[in-house]
């Protein structure tokens, strides 16, 4: 009997089978951008309350300066590894992997599928990377692990709408334990009817609301939650535990108010297709920063503008606020004001600036932000945002962006730069890859600001050893060193 989680089993088994070679690199720059924004995450203030909860000590220690440039500590290692010479013992695999999953996503920074609207980096890499360090398993079985995870998470996405569930759900919360399942069934081998299994064994736990007011840590301990219930399923599911593998059928269309859509095209893979982000903030906001961006690069002297008015597709809203003041660091990276005026500050890109949820001394412009219908029709493919900037002199600059992925995300569709004396500058459907000649050259540029957001996040660890991922015998060993546990 075919059903929706047979139709995502399949999928995922067959993912790392049919990718390209060029799929295969992908998913290793994804592991590496994971990784990047796990060992950065580990100076978050999420992770200091993990910490507390856990009563493990941070931050983590490798000698030297790492994480953001933070001095490591006294030796002790780090909290998402198997082993805790604080504790005397060994974490579980499940707390290993709801750690760093959580810490994957705090700072907003790791990869996204634009039209199924999760994030399948942060539930996936690191149930595939751990549970393979677990098992002895090499670097090949990580990759095929991470493209068969994506391929669970994504295509659930999609067909039940991605962003259309913004009205209640989180689709990475929602469907993520499908996603780890997947990839921990990969790494363990897990033959058609056990994958399956795991799949419906995550399945019948799903969930994950979308707040409607603060996120909190709540939020983002979904993620972490959703992975590690994805491995526990892949390992129930070969320890012979059964479930339903009519879950996302009949008692997913009453929960969600919707009936799953028909199979997306096999075309390739869905890594494929996922995005790098390039800010660390709320997806939504990253055509608000783009916007920003292009203004300034107009020449628009936006140090002078008194105000500046924001909209967005209306059924984005429910991730994103206005605030000036908000609570803490995930409200700050949700929010148009800290985006808009990070842009104009040349800090679009820094998890600090996020972190601190304070814009600090001095005068900024008004930020308002609003629902604009006419942007929603651009959903799912195109997250589109305009700007209206006003300077001291009364002058109004208007700037729409209709961000475009392509398999690499690195393109970008604009519309027209208006205002009063404005130059007017207009890019085409491939901003960044017409110009650039043919794909290889595209997806290399790509490669290059993946791997320098690593490097970056990292304090300035080695990418080299990632890189080389597919071949390496011991993933895990690249996973102590990176955190720490090395020393």
């Amino acid at each position: 009997m075919r059903t929706v989680l047979t139709e995502l089993s399949d999928r995922a088994r067959l993912a790392a089978a049919t990718a390209t070679p060029r799929a295969r690199e992908l998913a290793v720059l994804h592991v590496l951008d994971t990784m990047g924004c796990v060992a950065a995450g580990a100076d978050h203030p999420v992770a200091a309350t993990l910490a507390t909860f856990l009563g493990e000590p941070f931050p983590p220690a490798a000698g030297g300066e790492r994480f953001l440039g933070k001095p490591a500590g006294g030796g002790e290692r780090f909290l998402g590894g198997l082993f805790s010479p604080a504790a005397g013992g060994e974490w579980s695999l499940r707390t290993a992997v709801l750690v760093e999953a959580t810490l994957a996503h705090v700072d907003e920074f790791d990869g996204f599928h634009p039209q199924a609207a999760v994030v399948p980096a942060a539930v996936v890499v690191p149930a595939a990377l751990l549970t393979a360090a677990r098992e002895g398993r090499d670097g090949a079985a990580v990759v095929d692990a991470v493209l068969a995870g994506y391929e669970a998470v994504v295509e659930a996405g999609l067909r039940f709408g991605g962003s259309a569930l913004y009205t209640a759900w989180w689709p990475t919360a929602l469907f993520g334990a499908l996603g780890s399942a997947a990839a921990a069934a990969g790494v363990l081998g897990l033959d058609e009817e056990r994958t399956r299994t795991a799949l419906a064994l995550a399945a019948a736990g799903l969930g994950g609301l979308l707040t409607a007011d603060e996120f909190g840590e709540g939020h983002y301990l979904l993620a972490g939650r959703a992975a590690a219930d994805g491995v526990d399923a892949a390992y129930l599911a070969r320890a012979g535990a059964r479930a339903s593998l009519t879950l996302l059928d009949g008692p997913a269309t009453a929960a969600l108010g919707r009936a799953a859509g028909p199979e997306s095209a096999r075309e390739g893979v869905h890594l494929e297709r996922c995005a790098f982000k390039a800010y660390p903030c709320a997806r939504p906001l990253h055509a608000v920063v783009a916007a920003v961006t292009q203004l300034a690069a107009a020449g628009v002297p936006l140090g002078d503008a008194v105000a500046v008015r924001v909209r967005l597709p209306a059924v984005l809203l429910r991730f994103v606020n206005a605030s000036t003041q908000p609570p803490g660091p995930a409200e700050a990276a949700a929010s148009a004001a800290f985006a808009v005026i990070a842009a104009i500050r040349g800090r679009a890109d820094d998890v600090r600036f996020y972190r601190s949820a304070d814009l600090g001394e001095g005068p900024h412009p008004e930020i308002t932000m609003e629902a604009d219908p006419a942007l929603d029709r651009h959903l799912p493919d195109h997250w589109a945002a305009g700007i209206t900037v006003t300077l001291q002199d009364g002058r109004q600059f208007h700037h729409d962006v209709h961000d475009l992925t392509d398999d690499h995300g690195t393109t970008a569709k604009s519309a027209d730069l208006t205002g009063d004396h404005a130059t007017t500058a207009k890019s085409d459907d491939h901003a960044t890859t017409a110009k650039s000649g043919d794909h290889a050259t595209t997806a290399k540029s790509g490669d290059h600001a993946t791997i320098a957001k690593f490097a970056k996040l990292t304090g300035g660890a080695d990418p080299g050893p990632w890189l080389r991922l597919d071949t390496h015998p011991a993933p895990g060993d690249l996973h102590d060193a990176l955190l720490g546990q090395g020393a």
